[in-house]
């Protein structure tokens, strides 16, 4: 017997991915990847066990989504797809594909590296989770396992994803007239700053620093300093940047992602709580972090409508409005599994496959403290060099956050 339930907004946003790229949201590469050293005492069988439990316990891995109704479906029971493998270098491998018609969105494997080390991997279709989903998942995993060693139960989850679909529903329906009257002063006729059109370059794919520890501490302390957030401040630098490699206007759009963890009831539930939204950022942004900050936090609160629907209304230039986000720093520091403990060796977005659409920045904050961030772009308008141009530049333009805009040139 199963149930369906809506698909969520940011479902229906990585569906939008696939009306001019077949297969980028729904092929099997569009995962999220963790690979996990485990040492100590380590049952695999009692692990496979776990995985059941696990498929057991969330909704949201006994789910796929009905692309043509554009609903999920969940059924009452479903296999778990684990698998106890000989060789842990195939255990180890950064990406694995999982289908999105899969019965089950999640893939774990083990393999024996010695009498005391085992290695671990998951993978998780990248429409039922993302990296905070990805890590619950593993948490609960552990939990699990340890249960089956003795350990006490774990609580239940908060709610099921399904659920929170819903209620997304509800909010955004509710919202619609107001949400949409937001997005359309925001948008509409705005005098957008892009690339000049005639701009062209290769496909390009890679990751690079951008900020060293000290750069992005002193980036994080001047946020702080001016009560704004380090999401803001890298926003404003960045927008700064960009203004010596466009045209046409004095603010520049990006699309980017919300995580909306706004009720309890979806504080430790499984799945992808977030909203895709735009940010218009003008190029004097570095003076008024505070004002910034506040102007994305009303991003975010109107955030819940299908703003992907608006990227025309962005003007002719539309088509140059990059995606950007701080992927949080959520990568646990260990994970109990019994008497043995998980530690991560590597994590890892979907791979890159060539196409890319405009620019896409993931920004993403190291262990070692520094900041690094996965760029792609078609070399349309951003091309690879004026994108590192501007990478290059961010870092001499933290200290002067908060001081006052220079004159028009």
């Amino acid at each position: 017997m199963s149930a369906t339930w809506p698909a969520s907004l940011w479902q229906r946003f990585a569906l939008s991915f696939d009306a001019d790229r077949p297969g980028v949201a729904t092929g099997p590469a569009f995962t999220i990847n963790a690979s996990l050293r485990v040492e100590g005492d380590f049952d695999p069988g009692l692990l496979v066990a776990a995985t059941r439990d696990l498929v057991a316990r969330h909704d949201l891995l006994r789910s796929r989504l009905d692309r043509e109704a554009v609903v999920q479906v969940v059924e009452a029971s479903a296999a778990a797809d684990v698998d106890v493998l000989d060789d842990p270098a195939e255990v180890a491998v950064p990406h694995r594909p999982v289908s999105s018609d899969a019965v089950t969105p999640l893939a774990v494997r083990v393999a024996r590296r010695s009498p005391r080390e085992h290695v671990l991997s998951a993978h998780l279709h990248h429409l039922m989770g993302d990296p905070a989903t990805l890590w619950r998942l593993l948490d609960d995993l552990g939990a699990l396992y340890t249960a089956r060693c003795g350990g006490p139960e774990p609580d239940a989850p908060t709610g099921q994803y399904g659920e929170y679909a819903a209620f997304e529903a509800e909010l955004e329906n509710a919202g619609r007239a107001e949400n949409e009257a937001w997005w359309n002063r925001q948008l509409d006729k705005v005098p957008l700053a892009a690339p000049p059109a005639s701009t062209r370059g290769d496909r390009y794919a890679k990751r690079r620093p951008v900020l060293a520890p000290e750069e992005l501490a002193d980036l994080e302390a001047r946020a702080r300093a001016l009560r704004g957030s380090p999401f803001a401040a890298l926003m404003a630098v960045l927008a700064e940047g960009m203004a010596e490699h466009t045209v046409g206007g004095d603010r520049v759009a990006f699309c980017t992602l919300f995580l909306r963890r706004d009720h309890p009831r979806w504080r430790t539930m499984a799945g992808p709580v977030i909203t895709p939204a735009y940010l218009v950022i003008p190029f004097d942004a570095p003076s008024d972090v505070r004002g910034l900050a506040a102007s994305m936090g009303a991003a975010q609160r109107f955030s819940r409508y299908p703003v992907w629907t608006l990227e025309r209304m962005a003007g002719e230039k539309g088509a140059y409005v990059p995606f950007v986000e701080l992927i949080p720093q959520l990568r646990p520091v260990a994970i109990p599994f019994g008497p043995a403990r998980a530690f991560v060796e590597h994590a890892a977005g979907q791979p890159d496959d060539g196409r890319a659409k405009n620019l896409g920045l993931r920004f993403r904050k190291t262990t070692d403290g520094s900041l690094t961030t996965h760029l792609s772009g078609d070399g349309v308008g951003w091309t690879e060099p004026a994108v590192d141009a501007v990478l290059d530049g961010l870092a001499a333009r933290v200290p002067a956050l908060g001081r006052a805009p220079l004159p028009a040139r």
